[in-house]
């Protein structure tokens, strides 16, 4: 039996609904768990996916039954659903990656789900996808690890405050620093070291936390505790743009350009950053294929819930107007056109025109410019400054020019 758990909202169990089924999918019915796992002593083989949400409606809950129903007759699986309250993690600060809701902590509570029968269960961030048999995860040997993580690829200069005996404490991440997206947790070790209540305590007296769970998880689960598992299970999609590796910069990525780049010619799980069902395009393969076109040929064939996608990928243009803000972005960055990059922000009449250009952009710079592109909208709706979006726009285009290239070798 092979238990995997998710956290959703009512509005986002349609999107979880396509990792599922993108599980099942890619399940090989030829083959049993002992083909991964010599030793293991699994006889009845079965998912049970545990969604974790603070509601779900009557109707989304038939979508889900009738969801099972469906992919049963592919692979033997049932899918539960565990209702928790806000109210239940009142100790937990409201900012960052929960600044509206307290779902990203529910994950950290898997007592009140699983019995001493279960040891092992696999967390996972609704916004993947799998493209492996997810067997291969449940057949690694964590031994007395608490838990299997994949390194996260941004910088690790981030940090948490927080106040302990009427004290300012600061803890700062280093590069073992992981993406909380994908956890094989080893059930018996997480009660026996009492991460759920030595998160809660921290997050008790945290005054500034960015990452939500994952800063807490990263703070009480130390790397002795951790078991690196390859990128590729835990691909970060912007990664298929640049990234950072260990030997050029020790505060990145926590893996060598070499281990990163036999990740990027066989990732098993892709990890989006620029949502499929917000952007029909961003970046491109290492097989020159648009990453976000995976999901959607998954969503079509995700039973009960493809339809519903399908309507709504008609409407669907964002990616359009982050491409055409980032080129121009872009451009004027290089060229110090300093009221260009003003108008980009303070002025939103020519976003049709940029849009309508979009097509002429190569495959290769569609993700840059879709990155430069959020950071002109994020500068918009927070007010910011012409410098500021000038100076961040250099250091990605630096990053990107420098870096890109070296994992399409």
């Amino acid at each position: 039996m092979y238990h995997l758990v998710f956290s959703a909202d009512e509005n986002y169990i349609k999107y979880t609904s396509v990792l599922i089924t993108s599980i099942i999918l890619n399940t090989d019915k030829n083959k049993k768990i002992q083909d991964f796992d010599k030793i293991s002593n699994i006889k009845n083989e079965k998912y049970f996916f545990h969604i974790l949400s603070n509601f779900v409606s009557d109707k989304t809950r038939e979508k889900l039954l009738n969801l099972q129903n469906a992919l049963n007759e592919i692979f033997p699986c049932e899918i539960i659903i565990h209702i928790k309250n806000d109210e239940d993690f009142e100790n937990f600060p409201t900012s960052g990656a929960a600044h509206s809701l307290k779902l990203p902590y529910y994950r950290l509570k898997l007592s009140f789900i699983f019995d001493e029968s279960v040891k092992k269960c696999l967390y996972l961030d609704s916004d993947m996808l799998c493209i492996c048999d997810i067997r291969e995860l449940f057949s690694i040997n964590l031994k007395d690890k608490i838990v299997g993580v994949v390194g996260d690829p941004g910088s690790k200069k981030s940090k948490i405050k927080f106040k302990e005996n009427d004290k300012k404490k600061i803890f700062y991440f280093d590069e073992n620093y992981f993406n909380s997206g994908l956890l094989l947790i080893n059930l018996e070790e997480y009660k026996k070291h009492s991460i759920e209540q030595k998160c809660e305590e921290l997050a008790s007296k945290c005054y500034y936390i960015k990452a939500a769970d994952q800063d807490l998880l990263n703070a009480t689960i130390h790397y002795k505790h951790q078991l690196k598992l390859d990128f590729a299970y835990n691909f970060s999609t912007i990664a298929f743009c640049y990234v950072i590796c260990k030997d050029e910069n020790k505060n990145r990525l926590n893996y060598t350009r070499n281990e990163f780049n036999k990740s990027i010619k066989n990732p098993k799980i892709l990890h989006y950053g620029e949502k499929p069902w917000r952007f029909l395009k961003s970046y491109f393969d290492y097989k020159g294929k648009n990453i976000n076109e995976y999901w959607w040929d998954m969503a079509i064939k995700t039973p009960i819930f493809n339809e519903e996608l399908l309507k709504s990928k008609k409407n669907i243009t964002n990616h359009l107007l982050c491409a055409g803000l980032g080129r121009e972005l872009f451009n004027a960055a290089l060229k110090f056109n300093f009221l260009k990059i003003k108008f980009l922000i303070k002025n939103t009449s020519n976003d049709e025109k940029y849009m309508q250009r979009v097509e002429s952009i190569e495959d290769d710079f569609f993700g840059i410019c879709c990155i430069l592109g959020i950071a002109i909208s994020y500068a918009r709706s927070h007010k910011k400054n012409l410098f500021s979006v000038y100076l961040k726009a250099l250091k990605m285009i630096y990053n990107f020019k420098k870096y890109h290239f070296r994992s399409r070798i």
